[in-house]
């Protein structure tokens, strides 16, 4: 086969494939067509007949809910001055589904309470229906179950008549009957969906009810032969109706004593499957034929990959490395479009490397700057700090322990101290140096951190929420990175939403896999994809040149970092960010070992807002 040229194999290939496809496709429809088209048939008039039944059940059961609401609505005392039967003829008129709306007296005899003017215009009277009601119906022995017969067979305004037993107002007795002449469409609407299947709706002697292919009931067939006689249980059957043979399924409308009958013909449901197997053949011996033609055309397509590799090396020489070709042989053609791909692939390889190398070289330069950037800031801010410093412990000093002066000079005294320690932490850092790392609960960092901001949120009109892990969350870590990697986000978040006039900050805590986690959520004005990838560059930021230096989000990434931790981001532009902060929990101690062995009560989650 190797020695075989391309053209050959072609020329042979494409004949093989064509003649044994066609061959098996047109075996195997014939074959599923005879198989499966009778299960299939039953199958669908059989979910149909369901499906039809539970419309039906469905419908009979909200008229007869509306016939009790206006029948109790009777007994309701009107307000002064207002006709309590004109409001019940109101209301009826808004709903069409009723052309007359009759209740029986304690005597037997029939009260109309609502008449539409379509009943004369489909020839009825009151009086010759009331008298159908009185012979047609179980006045006495009706019970809570609905019964809908077919008095009016008009072809221009068929009807039906539904009955049920209404509220009694005494208990212990049976409430009035009341009895509704419908439009016959409010029973089933889906009348002439199908040009090829037969939907009837019979009694349980099997005479017509309602034809959903229009023809007129008195013509319809009767199914007495096909409805079961000993349960109400749907099936399937394959039966004779005047000679021509039927694939039925029938279903019970609930215990209403109607059934639902889907059928069609077997001839024009076996119709479609001897049409395509007919064209199928022919199809397939036309596409032999002209493909006999065709293969010495396709022959000439041997050059495509020629030209397609020709394209590809173009646009290599362009820059694009990218660039694959498709490869369909194991020939000569095949092996060169492998080894050309190979290379593609190579060559996108190293280019990444080279593009990986120059940015880790570019974060390297602008770490740089930041240490030295760092160290002078810190130096010259130290001094002031310790001023502040030493003025807030002379406060403390001087107050007693009830003044609320004091407590405002230790949260100074505090934070004070919090920022020098800051501060030497880039110094620390700015002379590649790492921050001591002690047993920390990350939660209670949280708490602090969202103290210390919620005034500042509350100026921008930003609302705090936030929800707490239920528990330690023990990490190693500094206290006052954390905090400030805290910070960081949580003022990008307000800034991000003062100018949408605020909005809501939500900072949660939990436990995911062994791995401690921080969720900052804000519905800020999103960030674009573009700005994204550069955000935990320094220097990097969009704010005005007086509103931020492109630092916070550096110094936080690379706190995170330190901590053995991940910090991602999730955006979307108009709905708000998402940042991300995961840190490995610290070793158990053999104490919180023990703790763990105890009962554990009741789970509760600590939630603080700060609004």
């Amino acid at each position: 086969m190797r020695r075989i040229s391309l053209r050959s194999k072609l020329l042979v290939g494409m004949f093989l494939i064509l003649s044994i496809s066609l061959g098996l496709v047109a075996s195997q429809a014939v074959m599923l067509f005879q198989e499966d088209k009778s299960t299939y048939v039953f199958d669908l008039n059989a979910s149909r007949a369901i499906r039809i039944a539970d419309e039906i059940q469905s419908n009979v059961r909200h008229l007869s809910e509306k016939m009790r609401i206006f029948s109790n609505a009777i007994g309701l005392e009107a307000p002064q001055g207002v006709d309590q039967r004109w409001v019940l003829q109101s209301m009826l008129r808004q709903y069409p589904e009723f052309l007359l709306f009759t209740r029986s007296r304690p005597d037997g005899s029939l009260e109309p309470l609502f008449q539409s003017r379509l009943l004369s215009e489909a020839g009825l009277s009151i009086e010759t229906l009331h008298d159908a009601y009185l012979e047609a119906l179980p006045m006495q022995s009706l019970g809570d179950r609905p019964v809908i017969v077919r008095l009016n067979q008009s072809s221009t305004h068929p009807t039906f008549t539904l009955a049920v037993r209404g509220d009694s107002p005494v208990e212990g007795e049976p409430g009035p009957v009341l009895i509704a002449e419908c439009a016959l469409d409010r029973l089933y609407t889906s009348t002439g969906e199908s040009r090829l299947h037969e939907i009837y709706i019979t009694d349980n002697e099997g005479k017509t009810f309602l034809s959903a292919t229009g023809e007129a009931a008195e013509t319809s067939p009767t199914f007495a032969a096909l409805l079961p006689k000993t349960s109400a249980t749907a099936g399937t059957q394959e039966y004779d109706a005047s000679g021509i043979p039927m694939l039925a399924a029938y279903a019970p409308v609930g215990d209403l004593g109607v059934w639902t009958v889907v059928q069609i013909p077997k001839a024009k449901a076996f119709e479609a499957a001897r049409q395509v197997i007919l064209r199928s053949l022919l199809i397939a011996g036309t596409v032999l034929v002209v493909a006999t033609f065709l293969i010495l055309f396709f022959a000439a397509s041997i050059t495509k990959p020629l030209v397609a590799l020709s394209r590809a090396t173009e646009q290599i020489g362009l820059g694009r490395f990218d660039i694959k070709i498709p490869v369909s042989s194991r020939d000569e053609i095949g092996a060169l479009g492998e080894r050309f791909n190979r290379m593609g692939e190579e060559l996108t390889t190293r280019e990444q490397a080279l593009e990986e190398a120059n940015q880790r070289l570019v974060q390297s330069e602008k770490m740089s700057a930041l240490g030295q950037l760092g160290a002078g800031i810190a130096h010259e801010v130290k001094n002031p700090l310790a001023s502040i410093r030493g003025f807030a412990q002379l406060g403390i000093r001087k107050t007693t322990e009830d003044d609320p002066m004091g407590e405002y000079f230790r949260i100074i005294e505090k934070e004070t101290g919090r920022s020098l320690k800051i501060l030497n932490n880039l110094l620390k850092f700015s002379r590649q140096e790492t921050a001591e790392l002690s047993r920390i609960d990350l939660n209670e960092v949280v708490t602090d951190t969202l103290k210390l901001v919620g005034h500042q949120l509350g100026m921008k009109k930003v609302q705090l929420d936030s929800t707490l892990f239920d528990g330690r969350l023990n990490i190693l870590g500094n206290a006052n990175q954390i905090e400030q990697v805290l910070l960081n986000l949580c003022m990008n978040a307000s800034d991000a939403m003062e100018a949408d006039g605020g909005g809501t900050l939500t900072v949660t805590t939990d436990l995911v896999d062994g791995t401690a986690r921080i969720t900052t959520t804000d519905t800020g004005c999103g960030i674009p994809p573009e700005v994204k990838r550069k955000i935990f560059d320094p220097f990097f930021t969009t704010k005005p040149v007086d509103k931020g230096t492109g630092l916070g989000l550096s110094v936080s990434y690379g706190i995170v970092k330190e901590h053995k931790g991940d910090i991602t981001v999730e955006s979307e532009i108009g709905k708000g960010t998402t940042f991300t902060i995961t840190i490995p929990l610290a070793p158990k101690t053999t104490e919180e070992d023990q703790t763990e062995d105890k009962p554990k009560e009741e789970t509760r989650v600590r939630v603080i807002s700060l609004r």
